[in-house]
C-alpha cells in the first residue's frame, strides 16, 4: 500500500529527471560527448521515419486502380495523412527497440563521466562481459518490438484514447532502455539486474514518458532525448537513498560527490 501511495510520486521524479539530465549536461558541459549519439540518433529516426512512410504511402497507392484524376489527387493526400501516421507510430517502436543497439553504447563515455562528477569513479566491466550485455541487450530489443506491435494492435478499439496508452507503454519501453545501461553495470546476474529494474519502475515509467514526448520537438529532440535519458536514469539511481526499503526509492552514496 505504501508503495502505491508514493508511485505518483516517484513517476513524477521520473519524468523530472529527463530534464534534470538536461540541464546537468549544460551545467557540467559535456555536449561534446552528444556528438556521435546524437549524430547517430538522428541518422536512425531519419532512416526510420522516411522509410516507413514511403513504403507505406507506395503500399496504399498501388491499392487504388481508378483513372479518375480528382479523385486520385483526393486519394494520394489521405494515402500521405495516413502513412504519416502509421510511420510515426512505427519509428517510434523502431527507434526506442534499435536506440539501445545502436546509440546507446556510443553514450557509454558521456555515463563514465557522469559516474566520475557523481561518484568519484566510474564503474567499469570486462569485455566478456560487455559482449554478454549486448547479446541480452539484442533479444531484448527484439521482444520489446514484437509486444509493442501486439499492444499496438490490441489497443486499436481504445480509439482516441490508444495514443495515451501507447505513451504509457511507449514510454515505458524507451525509460527502461535507458536505465538498461546503467543496470547492466550494477548487476552481477541478470537476476539481479531484473530486481533492480521492477524496483525502479514508477520511475521508469516517468523517464520513458518525458523521453517520448520529448521526441516530438521537431530536430532537438531526437538529437537530446538518448543522451538525457541516460544522465537522467544515472541521476535518479545516484541522487536518492533507501533502494532497499520499502518505499524502494532509489539509492544514490553521493550525489554532489564529484561537483
Amino acid at each position: 500500500m505504501i508503495r502505491l501511495l508514493a508511485w505518483p510520486g516517484r513517476y513524477l521524479r521520473g519524468f523530472g529527471a529527463f530534464f534534470r539530465g538536461l540541464g546537468f549536461i549544460a551545467h557540467h558541459r559535456l555536449w561534446g560527448y552528444l556528438l556521435l549519439p546524437a549524430l547517430l540518433s538522428l541518422s536512425l529516426g531519419l532512416i526510420l521515419i522516411l522509410l516507413g512512410f514511403f513504403t507505406v504511402r507506395d503500399g496504399v497507392l498501388h491499392l487504388y486502380h481508378g483513372n479518375d484524376r480528382t479523385w486520385l489527387a483526393t486519394y494520394e493526400v489521405l494515402a500521405n495523412i495516413l502513412a504519416g501516421a502509421i510511420a510515426l507510430f512505427v519509428t517510434l517502436i523502431g527507434y526506442q527497440t534499435l536506440v539501445p543497439l545502436v546509440v546507446i553504447p556510443f553514450l557509454g563515455p558521456l555515463l563514465n563521466r557522469v559516474e566520475i562528477i557523481l561518484t568519484g569513479q566510474p564503474i567499469e566491466v570486462g569485455w566478456w562481459r560487455d559482449i554478454q550485455n549486448a547479446l541480452i541487450g539484442g533479444w531484448f530489443a527484439l521482444r520489446d518490438a514484437i509486444l509493442q506491435l501486439l499492444c499496438l494492435g490490441l489497443t486499436l478499439f481504445l480509439g482516441p484514447g490508444q495514443p495515451i496508452v501507447m505513451l504509457l507503454i511507449s514510454g515505458y519501453f524507451l525509460g527502461r532502455g535507458s536505465f538498461d545501461y546503467l543496470l547492466e553495470k550494477q548487476s552481477q546476474t541478470l537476476k539481479e539486474r531484473f530486481q533492480k529494474t521492477r524496483r525502479y519502475w514508477p520511475e521508469i515509467q516517468g523517464l520513458g514518458s518525458a523521453q517520448v514526448l520529448g521526441l516530438f520537438i521537431p530536430l532537438l529532440g531526437i538529437l537530446l532525448v538518448p543522451a538525457s535519458g541516460v544522465v537522467g536514469a544515472a541521476l535518479l539511481v545516484y541522487g536518492a537513498t533507501k533502494v532497499d526499503t520499502v518505499d524502494a526509492s532509489p539509492e544514490s552514496p553521493q550525489l554532489n560527490g564529484g561537483r
